[in-house]
């Protein structure tokens, strides 16, 4: 069985690993981490395909069931919009922007300016293979060819490594039919304690490992890997290929699953006066008709099922617990232990926020998101922040901007973290960095959600992490893979609390260049 093809870029997967810009100053972290618009770079297109239903199950059919919520993870990382969907309500105003004068295809990465000169601040990244549109020809500097051009507001490109080109820009990431994210994710079979069951080989092409060449590495322990199709070569059975179009035999690999797990719009489903919007956060959330422990049970709520609940906990019988008003019938309320549920409770007002402004609210309390606009939530769900356990892996509690936004790019372990939890995952979807290191970001290779998993992030599930993404600012402009918040249109508001207590506001700090190398965004390996 085969998949329907999705077109995409080699030169724009390879960028996204390597060239992915963190947010200790734009300028900086385009010299020590990205590349430059002169960076050599290969043209070429490779095809992205969604893996087939039956061939998905077969792959997973040896992978762990039932893991608690609190468990390692399987290891390597709506209502929302579902692929394909556009934004509905809370999305933010778009400026509006005269038609284009013409697209241009990206032949290789172009880095976008303040002003048409190289060096300037930079306002974002379009990576190879990608289209964008351009709005007017402008003089400039140190630029051959078409010269430059205004590709936003007050955001410039250099046309040299651009041609003329017919295809719409696209938003990115691309998401391929049938995937909730932008790749296939695996990683080779490993024990709890991270050693490999068996070697996975990684050829460089379908041509070398049919000719028997010896392949270019073997795939590391603790590493996920992303590819974009499912092949079967005659005699060598099925394999995997990745951007680069190397191939990897599907033997040894273990697929990742992403969450469907997906919050709650507001618009949809309101809560009721006098509630709070909860979820089941444990699979033993048992039900029981009165607040004791030697009450009989009488039911279970699922896994992460939304509820409604009063929010005023009651002690006794044992525990302490919460009431589902009415759900065994009107009058009838069912009690279950209130440390199986996490709530999304309101936080303090912030006094500067608009109206009509959209931001972020996260509780690392109840482990819950909100996306606000004014003062009145319209999206609520559940997310795993940073557990604490070693220095620098707590959430820092704040109030933010966003710095820059990000399609997708790769995390990995800070070098001080390589002996005791070594892990890179790549292309990490929907990030969004308001401090430093941290970011807001999609996990696709974890289910626990309301319950602290990560090295300091914020993790959401794929769902939710598109919604947000599509919601705040600054707005990645069709074909941008990266955009950064700039005077003229800064990054949406994020705050990092804990309950009602107060949050420093940290909007203008300056992040210290060279702190925090690599952004370190995944739940805790195995065993810890």
């Amino acid at each position: 069985m085969s998949a329907r093809p999705v077109r995409t870029s080699r030169p724009a997967w390879l960028a996204a690993l390597a060239g992915f810009a963190l947010p200790i100053g734009p300028t900086v972290a385009l010299l020590t981490f990205g590349p430059s618009c002169d960076e050599d770079g290969d043209d070429d297109a490779f095809v992205a395909v969604a893996r087939p239903d039956a061939v998905r199950e077969a792959a997973h059919a040896d992978d762990e069931l039932g893991a608690e919520p609190g468990d390692a993870p399987l290891e390597p990382p709506l209502p929302a919009a579902a692929p394909g969907e556009q934004p509905t309500a809370g999305a933010p105003e778009a400026v509006t922007q005269p038609l284009p004068i013409g697209i241009r295809g990206a032949a290789r990465t172009i880095v976008v300016y303040a002003a048409p000169r190289h060096g300037s601040d930079m306002r974002g990244r379009i990576d190879g293979g990608s289209t964008f549109a351009i709005y007017e020809l402008v003089a400039g500097t140190d630029c051959p060819g078409e010269g430059w051009a205004r590709v936003d507001h007050d955001s410039y490109a250099c046309l040299k490594n651009a041609v003329a080109d017919d295809r719409e820009p696209v938003l990115q990431p691309r998401i391929p039919e049938g995937l909730l994210v932008p790749f296939i994710y695996a990683k080779p079979k490993a024990d709890r304690q991270g050693n490999l069951l068996v070697e996975v080989p990684r050829y460089k092409s379908k041509f070398a490992l049919t000719q028997g060449a010896e392949p270019l590495e073997i795939l590391a322990a603790n590493h996920q890997y992303a590819f974009v199709e499912e092949l079967q070569i005659p005699g060598h059975g099925k394999v995997m290929l990745d951007g680069d179009e190397q191939v990897v035999p599907l033997e040894g690999l273990k697929f990742e699953k992403p969450s469907e797990f997906a919050g709650r719009e507001l618009a949809v489903r309101p809560i009721p006066a006098g509630l709070a919007a909860a979820w089941a956060v444990s699979r033993e959330a048992l039900l029981r008709r009165q607040p004791s422990l030697k009450a009989a049970i009488e039911g279970q709520l699922e896994y992460h099922q939304a509820l409604d609940v009063k929010p005023e906990p009651l002690r006794g019988g044992g525990a302490r617990w919460l009431e589902i008003p009415d759900h065994f019938g009107p009058g009838a309320s069912a009690y279950v232990e209130a440390d199986k549920l996490r709530l999304w409770v309101d936080g303090p007002a912030l006094d500067d926020i608009r109206d009509d402004e959209t931001w972020v609210d996260v509780d690392v309390g109840q482990q819950t998101l909100a996306v606000m606009r004014g003062q009145q939530p319209i999206f609520v769900t559940l997310v795993s922040s940073g557990t604490g356990h070693k220095p620098n892996t707590a959430t820092p509690r704040g109030v933010y901007r966003i710095r820059n936004k990000l399609a997708y790019g790769p995390m990995r372990n800070r070098p001080a973290d390589a002996e005791d939890s070594p892990y890179h995952v790549e292309a990490v979807p929907w990030v969004q960095y308001f401090y430093r290191r941290f970011a807001l970001h999609g996990a696709y290779w974890h289910d626990g959600f309301g319950h602290r998993k990560s090295h300091g992030c914020v993790n959401l599930s794929p769902r939710d992490a598109r919604y947000v993404f599509e919601r705040t600012g600054p707005q990645l402009p069709a074909g941008w893979m990266t955009a950064y918040e700039h005077a003229d249109r800064p990054g949406s508001v994020v705050r990092v609390r804990k309950g009602l207590e107060p949050s420093p506001d940290r909007r203008t700090e300056v992040d210290p260049a060279g702190e925090d190398e690599v952004l370190v965004a995944r739940a805790e390996p195995p065993g810890v």
